[in-house]
């Protein structure tokens, strides 16, 4: 049987680093070790980047906007005008190269492939990615990426199938009209198989707590903040909080730092392409989010057999139950956080028991293999229909 040809579509993607990129990168190696063709089609918005490229066996070709432009400020964010046009100029050009248009996203450039699909028979996917204050079509409604970007959802909303990766992603699709049977629930996937998890629960000297993602509002740094500060006044614990990732707060938090006198403790390790290093030095990790999705970072600390704190909003309760595989704590409540950190720092047993039972989640449910299994089967499904 011939195997499904895919174009997905992101975007952003490298040099920009985050969990959309990564799952996207992931997943299409993935893919292509099963003998699939797969090409990741982005926007060129980086100046220093190239049109055309492989990154890790994956083909990357960057289509044309306003990249950094005359450095006029506010410009790329209408570049993504032209990136609609040269997004779908390519798709059209290449049309006889994919059977599936698989976006990663719900924005503008879904309702490019959205367009493509129709005018060149071709399926669309489209993997949502949030839910809540921070979902994908409620960015689209306040045209936070595009102006006009919400004239756009109605034909947007019209893919062959949407992915939602947890339930509450799944309700808000159903609740804009979107029928049942076009959805299908699908997780993110990790590589478990080149992750060792953690063998030792002990302390060294400091205690590594550790967050990774983008430094945005949306990840309830500022909680993490305060609450790191009274947990080094209550406790005797030498403990250095690592930040592995960067973005739009960075100078507001570096800021907060210093009037809670907590700088000496905090290390802003900035962007990485790799955070798998610093997983394998952490003792505790957290992620104090408001909303989320499915969380790579959290499926990833997972995957190490960390002890888990996290916030008890769907994207995170789905993958965490508490008690059993990790701590929840009540979402931007500083006292909720303490204590849930404070139960890891005097309990050994229990780091090392939710852990453990974090990788065998892990193991028995997200694995990447049994999520790209799944991903062919609806490729396939859909080229059955077409």
């Amino acid at each position: 049987m011939k195997q499904p040809r895919v174009v997905m579509i992101v975007r952003l993607f490298f040099p920009w680093v985050g969990g959309t990129e990564r799952q996207a990168h992931k997943l299409a190696k993935e893919l292509i070790k099963r003998g699939l063709e797969v090409e990741i089609v982005t926007g060129w918005w980086f100046r220093k980047t190239l049109q055309r490229e492989w990154i890790e066996g994956v083909p990357v070709f960057r289509n044309l906007t306003l990249w950094e432009m005359f450095g006029i400020r506010g410009l790329r964010r209408f570049g993504g005008y032209l990136y609609i046009f040269s997004l779908l100029w390519y798709l059209g050009r290449t049309r006889q190269d994919y059977d599936i248009i698989h976006v990663h996203g719900l924005n503008y450039h879904t309702f490019t492939a959205v367009l493509a699909g129709r005018w060149f028979r071709r399926k669309v996917i489209a993997k949502l990615a949030n839910s809540g204050d921070a979902s994908d079509i409620k960015k689209m409604r306040r045209e936070q990426q595009l102006p006009l970007e919400s004239y756009m959802i109605p034909l947007t909303l019209q893919c062959d199938r949407f992915v939602a990766t947890t339930r509450a992603i799944a309700d808000e699709l159903a609740a804009e009209g979107v029928s049942t049977k076009n959805i299908v629930q699908l997780p993110n996937g990790v590589e478990t198989d080149l992750i060792e998890a953690k063998a030792d629960y002990e302390f060294g000297k400091t205690v590594h707590l550790t967050f990774v993602g983008r430094l945005h509002e949306q990840k309830g740094l500022d909680t993490l903040f305060k609450s790191f500060a009274r947990l080094l006044n209550d406790t005797q614990s030498n403990i250095c909080l690592r930040l592995v990732g960067d973005g739009p707060l960075r100078g507001e938090l570096t800021s907060l730092a210093k009037e809670l006198k907590i700088e000496d403790k905090v290390v802003f390790i900035g962007k990485s392409d790799n955070v798998y290093p610093y997983l394998k030095e952490t003792d505790i990790f957290i992620l104090p989010s408001r909303a989320e999705g499915m969380s790579n970072a959290l499926l990833e600390a997972m995957t190490f057999g960390l002890p888990v704190v996290t916030s008890n909003i769907p994207g995170n309760a789905m993958l965490i139950q508490d008690q059993k595989n990790g701590l929840l704590f009540e979402v931007e409540n500083v006292d909720s956080m303490v204590n849930s950190v404070k139960r890891y720092l005097t309990d050994s047993d229990l780091r090392q028991r939710m852990g453990r039972s974090a990788r065998k989640t892990v193991e028995e449910q997200y694995s990447l293999e049994s999520v790209a299994d799944r991903y062919i089967a609806l490729y396939n499904t859909l080229l059955d229909e077409k």
